[in-house]
Protein backbone atom coordinates (compact mmCIF):
# COMPACT_ATOMS: atom_id res chain seq x y z
CA UNK A 1 0.00 0.00 0.00
CA UNK A 2 1.66 3.45 -0.62
CA UNK A 3 2.50 5.85 1.81
CA UNK A 4 0.21 8.93 1.58
CA UNK A 5 1.87 11.48 3.80
CA UNK A 6 0.82 15.05 3.56
CA UNK A 7 3.50 17.62 2.16
CA UNK A 8 6.16 18.95 4.44
CA UNK A 9 5.44 22.02 5.68
CA UNK A 10 8.89 23.30 3.52
CA UNK A 11 6.70 22.28 0.46
CA UNK A 12 4.19 24.20 1.67
CA UNK A 13 6.12 27.51 1.62
CA UNK A 14 7.82 26.86 -1.38
CA UNK A 15 4.86 25.95 -3.20
CA UNK A 16 3.53 29.38 -1.56
CA UNK A 17 6.42 31.17 -2.87
CA UNK A 18 6.38 30.21 -6.37
CA UNK A 19 2.43 31.18 -6.42
CA UNK A 20 3.17 34.77 -5.20
CA UNK A 21 6.38 35.13 -7.14
CA UNK A 22 6.48 33.40 -10.65
CA UNK A 23 5.27 35.53 -12.65
CA UNK A 24 6.63 38.66 -11.41
CA UNK A 25 10.06 37.19 -11.30
CA UNK A 26 9.60 36.20 -14.77
CA UNK A 27 8.18 39.60 -15.54
CA UNK A 28 10.82 41.23 -13.99
CA UNK A 29 13.78 38.70 -15.74
CA UNK A 30 12.10 39.35 -18.95
CA UNK A 31 12.50 43.68 -18.34
CA UNK A 32 15.93 42.90 -18.04
CA UNK A 33 16.63 40.17 -20.79
CA UNK A 34 14.13 41.15 -23.25
CA UNK A 35 14.31 37.63 -24.42
CA UNK A 36 11.04 35.42 -23.47
CA UNK A 37 13.13 31.89 -24.09
CA UNK A 38 15.88 33.39 -21.19
CA UNK A 39 13.14 34.61 -18.93
CA UNK A 40 11.20 31.63 -18.54
CA UNK A 41 14.76 29.45 -18.31
CA UNK A 42 16.17 32.10 -15.33
CA UNK A 43 12.68 31.74 -13.89
CA UNK A 44 12.85 27.93 -13.87
CA UNK A 45 16.37 27.51 -12.48
CA UNK A 46 15.75 30.50 -9.78
CA UNK A 47 12.91 28.57 -8.61
CA UNK A 48 15.26 24.98 -8.50
CA UNK A 49 17.76 26.79 -6.29
CA UNK A 50 14.94 28.13 -3.97
CA UNK A 51 13.51 24.47 -3.60
CA UNK A 52 17.69 23.38 -2.81
CA UNK A 53 17.68 26.05 -0.41
CA UNK A 54 13.94 25.20 1.29
CA UNK A 55 15.43 24.33 4.51
CA UNK A 56 16.91 28.20 4.79
CA UNK A 57 14.20 30.27 4.00
CA UNK A 58 12.90 30.82 6.99
CA UNK A 59 16.22 32.68 8.04
CA UNK A 60 15.59 35.08 4.90
CA UNK A 61 14.25 38.30 6.52
CA UNK A 62 13.14 39.87 3.38
CA UNK A 63 12.22 37.02 1.05
CA UNK A 64 10.64 39.48 -1.74
CA UNK A 65 14.38 41.31 -2.17
CA UNK A 66 16.05 38.17 -1.95
CA UNK A 67 13.81 36.56 -4.74
CA UNK A 68 14.51 39.78 -6.86
CA UNK A 69 18.27 39.87 -6.14
CA UNK A 70 18.35 36.31 -7.53
CA UNK A 71 16.55 36.64 -10.43
CA UNK A 72 18.85 40.09 -11.53
CA UNK A 73 22.21 38.14 -10.07
CA UNK A 74 20.89 35.44 -13.08
CA UNK A 75 20.02 37.90 -15.27
CA UNK A 76 23.73 39.42 -15.23
CA UNK A 77 25.11 35.90 -15.22
CA UNK A 78 22.87 34.89 -18.48
CA UNK A 79 24.28 38.59 -20.31
CA UNK A 80 28.38 37.62 -19.50
CA UNK A 81 27.02 34.17 -20.52
CA UNK A 82 25.97 35.79 -23.32
CA UNK A 83 29.26 37.90 -23.71
CA UNK A 84 31.79 35.02 -23.60
CA UNK A 85 29.68 33.43 -26.22
CA UNK A 86 30.05 36.07 -28.57
CA UNK A 87 33.36 36.15 -28.10
CA UNK A 88 34.35 32.58 -28.51
CA UNK A 89 31.76 32.30 -31.42
CA UNK A 90 34.09 35.59 -33.04
CA UNK A 91 37.28 33.86 -32.15
CA UNK A 92 36.51 30.58 -33.91
CA UNK A 93 35.41 32.62 -36.49
CA UNK A 94 38.82 34.66 -37.11
CA UNK A 95 40.46 31.21 -36.74
CA UNK A 96 37.89 30.15 -39.59
CA UNK A 97 38.85 32.39 -41.44
CA UNK A 98 42.59 32.25 -41.46
CA UNK A 99 42.59 28.97 -41.99
CA UNK A 100 40.34 29.85 -45.04
CA UNK A 101 42.60 32.20 -46.13
CA UNK A 102 46.10 30.09 -44.99
CA UNK A 103 44.08 27.11 -47.52
CA UNK A 104 43.54 29.90 -50.79
CA UNK A 105 46.73 31.52 -50.18
CA UNK A 106 48.37 27.97 -50.45
CA UNK A 107 46.07 27.01 -53.48
CA UNK A 108 47.22 30.63 -55.14
CA UNK A 109 50.78 29.58 -54.14
CA UNK A 110 50.65 26.35 -55.74
CA UNK A 111 48.81 27.82 -58.68
CA UNK A 112 51.54 30.61 -59.01
CA UNK A 113 54.49 27.83 -59.08
CA UNK A 114 52.67 25.58 -61.38
CA UNK A 115 52.77 28.52 -63.90
CA UNK A 116 56.13 28.95 -63.26
CA UNK A 117 57.17 25.71 -63.84
CA UNK A 118 55.19 26.02 -66.98
CA UNK A 119 56.91 29.24 -68.17
CA UNK A 120 60.53 27.66 -67.75
CA UNK A 121 59.82 24.62 -69.38
CA UNK A 122 58.70 26.80 -72.22
CA UNK A 123 62.14 28.58 -72.48
CA UNK A 124 64.70 27.08 -75.19
CA UNK A 125 67.19 24.68 -73.37
CA UNK A 126 69.94 27.19 -73.24
CA UNK A 127 67.66 30.21 -71.77
CA UNK A 128 66.19 27.49 -69.18
CA UNK A 129 69.85 26.58 -68.44
CA UNK A 130 71.03 29.83 -67.90
CA UNK A 131 68.24 30.98 -66.14
CA UNK A 132 68.01 27.42 -63.66
CA UNK A 133 72.11 28.47 -62.78
CA UNK A 134 71.06 31.73 -61.90
CA UNK A 135 68.04 31.16 -59.19
CA UNK A 136 68.41 27.58 -58.01
CA UNK A 137 71.82 27.58 -58.10
CA UNK A 138 72.47 31.44 -57.21
CA UNK A 139 75.20 32.09 -59.82
CA UNK A 140 76.13 35.30 -60.74
CA UNK A 141 76.49 36.45 -64.58
CA UNK A 142 79.92 36.57 -64.66
CA UNK A 143 80.26 32.94 -62.87
CA UNK A 144 77.96 31.58 -65.31
CA UNK A 145 79.49 32.74 -67.91
CA UNK A 146 82.55 31.70 -66.61
CA UNK A 147 80.98 27.62 -66.38
CA UNK A 148 79.72 27.86 -69.88
CA UNK A 149 82.75 29.23 -71.31
CA UNK A 150 80.07 32.10 -72.98
CA UNK A 151 80.99 36.28 -72.44
CA UNK A 152 79.03 38.47 -70.01
CA UNK A 153 76.90 39.98 -72.28
CA UNK A 154 75.66 36.36 -73.82
CA UNK A 155 74.54 35.09 -70.62
CA UNK A 156 73.23 38.54 -69.39
CA UNK A 157 71.26 38.45 -73.03
CA UNK A 158 69.56 35.33 -72.11
CA UNK A 159 68.87 35.67 -68.68
CA UNK A 160 66.99 38.62 -69.38
CA UNK A 161 65.12 37.27 -72.53
CA UNK A 162 64.50 34.34 -70.03
CA UNK A 163 63.04 36.60 -67.41
CA UNK A 164 61.05 38.69 -69.98
CA UNK A 165 59.60 35.22 -71.53
CA UNK A 166 58.47 33.95 -68.32
CA UNK A 167 57.07 37.44 -66.94
CA UNK A 168 54.94 37.22 -70.41
CA UNK A 169 53.62 34.14 -69.73
CA UNK A 170 52.56 34.63 -66.41
CA UNK A 171 50.69 37.87 -67.48
CA UNK A 172 49.27 36.48 -70.64
CA UNK A 173 48.06 33.52 -67.88
CA UNK A 174 46.74 36.26 -65.35
CA UNK A 175 44.74 37.52 -67.95
CA UNK A 176 43.09 34.34 -69.07
CA UNK A 177 44.52 33.70 -72.06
Amino acid sequence: MYDCQLPDKHFKQFLKLFEIYKAPVHNYVYSITRNPYAAEEITQELFIKLWKRKDKLNEIEQIDQYIFRMAHNSCMNWFMQIGKNIKLAKDLEAKMKTAVNDVADNIDYNDAKDRLHKAIAGLSPRRKYVYELSRNEGLKIQEIADRLGLSFDTVKHHLVAALSQIRKQLVLHKKGH
